[in-house]
């Protein structure tokens, strides 16, 4: 029996490192806004290997849903049989 043959990377799988022109893609602006986000808030997720740039996904999604405006927010409630969580 001959080995299963390695699948090729697809576009339906999801990308771990985006590039500028995704994450502009992703969000409808230009990538010069995503090059002067990534300049001004060094807290946005970024990667810089020489002239390389790339932002993790999944850091780059948390950090996007931090900076949501309207987020519920979330309170852990005392019950008396253990914690749960409310939204606001």
């Amino acid at each position: 029996m001959s080995a299963p043959a390695q699948e090729s990377i697809s576009s339906t799988q999801v990308a771990v490192y985006l590039t500028p022109k995704e994450v502009a893609d992703l969000l409808r602006v230009s990538e010069k806004s995503v090059y002067r986000w990534a300049k001004d808030d060094p807290s946005m997720p970024m990667l810089r290997l020489g002239g390389t740039v790339r932002f993790p996904r999944e850091r780059l999604e948390r950090w996007l849903r931090d900076r949501e405006q309207g987020r519920p927010l979330m309170r852990v409630a005392r019950a008396s049989k253990g914690l749960r969580v409310q939204e606001l």
